[in-house]
């Protein structure tokens, strides 16, 4: 990744992006600014739309409900994660992340593209806008969208758009977007003039890279309904029309990754996940890095599976020098590993290098995505592989992943892929599988701890996978808390106590739309239009 720090400062000087996100704020008087332009307001939105795709609001709580994390010993609070008990004013970043910024932003950009004749920023924009507006829908379902990014046109109390509604438009503006960018492409005239430069943090203007990651949003977007009977033909119909363009992919682009320029041991200025959870800028462990334990899920599926990533991606307890003292979501205190002595806490290959790059789109989704494509008949095959390879590609880039994070060799690398997939295991070894489909999701789960945790959230609503284990005491991903709501995974979110107070008619309407009662069962119940499981 280019450095490029110039671009950076000017883009946010002129953006004004603010928050806790935002390590290069300045505080200018917004009265003072005149107006920008769509180069240096692309260079902070792809800053903002890098860092929400693997941080973002959540990473702690869906790293805790879907079994990858659990609480250590010597932490107090976290009683309404543990308990279920999300309430209207809590995790309120995945709303108010997005509508007062990037998709404010990436609607400056779309215009200001549009009026110059560079359709390639409009065509970048709608990609971006699109991945932020699916993650509101699998959120909250019904969400502002025709009108939701306009307050500077006077709108204030936008309407809520019905969730299918707007997965559909979020398809056809990505079809555009992607037909755009191979039109370009395809003419040497246009794709002269039509450029993005170093401005794009995220690409640095590759538009062929740019055109593969929208059409795997778009597959993403896609497989999301793939449990609706109701939506079969029109999965095949839109997965063909565009799959000749080609997916993000271990074959093709590799990672989706951002770097605005992240500084080694300097505060504020480096890697968030590193930040966050790893070291501070004088290598001593964070405040995040001890909260956050193994799970007895996962470490169950570790260990009976025979997975190396246990000890490449975690580290023994401290005192113990072991893994054998998972923690339990919810566990009374008394049974919680304290994070100084037994508990299991990330290692470097969760949370990687101080200016080490944050995750867009990883190759280990992309490929497990193509192989549930083929497995469920919408793709005959990708660049010559079946569903196997692609099931066995995913698998082995979640151990290059890790591996090279961790500080194996290519031989070590290498040497576990050949251990792990060569044991004739269910859900490891292809042809030992009889649920293909469950092997997939099984493998992509164990791949996103880290890495992307908001979609192993959505793939257990919308599959099943991996099974919780409700009943077993020992191992399940449920809270063992004591006042939980119910022995559940939740299904979405409540909105904002802001929109509740200042757009009450909407959002209630999209309440009340639910069927459920607004009350503690309410993100029990209260399913997403694709979640029919």
């Amino acid at each position: 990744m280019k450095r490029l720090s110039t671009y950076i400062l000017l883009a946010l000087f002129l953006i004004g992006a603010t928050g806790c996100e935002e390590w290069l704020d300045i505080n200018q008087n917004p009265n003072d600014l005149t107006e920008s332009t769509k180069e240096l307001v692309l260079t902070g939105v792809t800053k903002q739309y890098a860092e929400r795709q693997q941080l973002g609001a959540g990473f702690s709580l869906l790293g805790a409900w879907t079994g990858y994390v659990g609480h250590s010993g010597g932490w107090s609070g976290w009683n309404n994660v543990k308990s279920y008990r999300i309430i209207a004013s809590d995790y309120n970043g995945f709303w108010d992340g997005p509508y007062p910024n990037e998709l404010k932003n990436l609607r400056y950009v779309e215009e200001k593209g549009n009026e110059d004749g560079n359709m390639a920023f409009v065509a970048v924009a709608k990609i971006m806008k699109a991945g932020l507006f699916q993650r509101l829908v699998d959120t909250y379902g019904d969400v502002p969208y025709s009108e939701g990014i306009m307050g500077f046109d006077g709108i204030t109390t936008p309407v809520y758009d019905d969730a299918q509604t707007i997965y559909d438009d979020l398809v056809a503006e990505l079809d555009f977007a992607i037909n755009e960018l191979d039109d370009i492409l395809g003419d040497p005239g246009r794709s002269g003039n039509e450029t993005i430069g170093d401005e794009d943090l995220i690409n640095q203007g590759d538009l062929e890279a740019w055109m593969m990651y929208g059409n795997t949003l778009k597959l993403r977007i896609l497989l999301r309904q793939a449990g609706m009977s109701s939506r079969q033909a029109y999965i095949q119909t839109n997965i063909s029309s565009t799959a000749a363009l080609g997916y993000v992919s271990s074959m093709t682009t590799g990672h989706i990754t951002g770097n605005p320029g992240y500084q080694a041991e300097t505060a504020g200025k480096m890697n968030p996940l590193y930040e966050s959870y790893g070291t501070n800028y004088q290598y001593s462990y964070t405040s995040g890095h001890q909260q956050y334990s193994l799970n007895v899920f996962l470490h169950n599926l570790y260990t009976t599976t025979f997975d190396p990533r246990m000890t490449i991606c975690w580290l023994p307890g401290v005192q113990t020098n072991d893994y054998n003292n998972p923690t339990k979501l919810g566990a009374a205190s008394s049974d919680m590993p304290h994070w100084n002595e037994s508990a299991i806490l990330f290692s470097e290959a969760i949370y990687g290098e101080m200016d080490g790059d944050v995750m867009v789109m990883s190759t280990m989704e992309a490929d497990f995505l193509i192989a549930e494509a083929i497995q469920r008949g919408y793709l005959a095959s990708y660049e010559g592989g079946d569903a196997q390879d692609w099931y066995e590609e995913g698998v082995a880039e979640s151990f290059w992943y890790y591996g090279s994070r961790g500080g194996l060799t290519n031989g070590e690398i290498n040497d576990t892929i050949n251990f792990y997939l060569g044991q004739t295991l269910e859900n490891v070894d292809w042809a030992s599988s009889p649920d293909k489909l469950k092997a997939i999701m099984y493998q992509k789960y164990t791949a996103g701890v880290g890495v992307y945790h908001y979609e192993t959230w959505a793939d257990y609503r919308r599959t099943g996978f991996p099974d919780a284990m409700y009943g077993d005491t020992d191992n399940s991903m449920i809270s063992y808390y004591f006042d939980i709501v119910r022995p559940q995974v939740p299904v979405r979110l409540t909105y904002p106590q802001r929109e509740l107070d200042i757009n009450s008619a909407h959002a209630n309407a999209a309440l009340d739309k639910t069927g459920v009662p607004n009350g503690s069962d309410f993100i029990m119940d209260a399913k997403i239009f694709w979640d029919v499981n």
